[in-house]
């Protein structure tokens, strides 16, 4: 897969997310635990997406909150993995 920008992730990150919700559009840095946006159940369906949509593996070292807290942190566990898979 082509590297892709930090704009193109977060956008599509966006658009997952505005499918499955009614509120407003996150900011990049807000925390999706906390304001109750991403809850345990769909941060299963949302790691699913991240290896179908970026053909990146989350493995269980990777299960960390924190790697999924925000459109910025996902974003840049995305780009991590890419590169891990792919190295210049």
């Amino acid at each position: 897969m082509t590297q892709l920008t930090t704009e193109d992730i977060d956008r599509t990150l966006l658009q997952y997310l505005a499918s499955h919700s009614t509120d407003t559009e996150p900011t990049r840095d807000e925390d999706l635990f906390e304001t109750g946006r991403v809850n345990s159940l769909f941060a299963i369906q949302l790691m699913s997406f991240l290896e179908k949509t970026f053909e990146v593996d989350v493995d269980v070292d990777d299960l960390d909150l924190r790697n999924f807290a925000s459109i910025a942190k996902i974003t840049d566990f995305v780009q991590r993995k890419q590169l891990e898979a792919n190295p210049a």
